[in-house]
């Protein structure tokens, strides 16, 4: 079982799809600071689940060129980026930090999800040209 262009896309379908449950979950049940900061960490989420998606297509690329130090040193920039954007959300904008940490935790649920939802056979298949 490999990391794969399809492995990140089925990562970012369930964040998506995590993220858009919670939300609704959130609107319903929670007092309405919570429920926007629940939006708010997931939608960064989602955000960071495209962004590595993107990112990862372009390692892929790069390796196959022989070429992958430049975006590789992009996912370090990412990461920066999402950690200023978590500092903005929670101390600047003053979000509630427990409904933030709830949006953002569909992420790695995500991940867990796609991770037990892949079929190590037919990654390795695709992955040497076999059907």
């Amino acid at each position: 079982m490999t990391l794969s262009p399809r492995s990140l896309l089925d990562v970012e379908r369930w964040t998506l799809i995590l993220g858009a449950v919670v939300i609704a979950a959130a609107f319903i049940a929670l007092p309405g600071k919570m429920a926007v900061s629940v939006a708010v960490g997931a939608g960064v989420m989602a955000g960071n689940a495209w962004a590595i998606r993107k990112l990862g297509e372009r390692v892929f690329r790069r390796v196959a060129d022989g070429q992958p130090a430049l975006a590789v040193l992009l996912f370090n920039v990412k990461l920066l980026v999402l950690v200023g954007l978590v500092f903005l959300a929670v101390h600047v904008l003053g979000l509630d930090g427990i409904g933030f940490l709830i949006g953002v935790s569909v992420f790695p649920v995500a991940i867990v999800i796609a991770a037990l939802r892949m079929n190590p056979d037919a990654t390795n298949a695709s992955n040497s040209g076999e059907l």
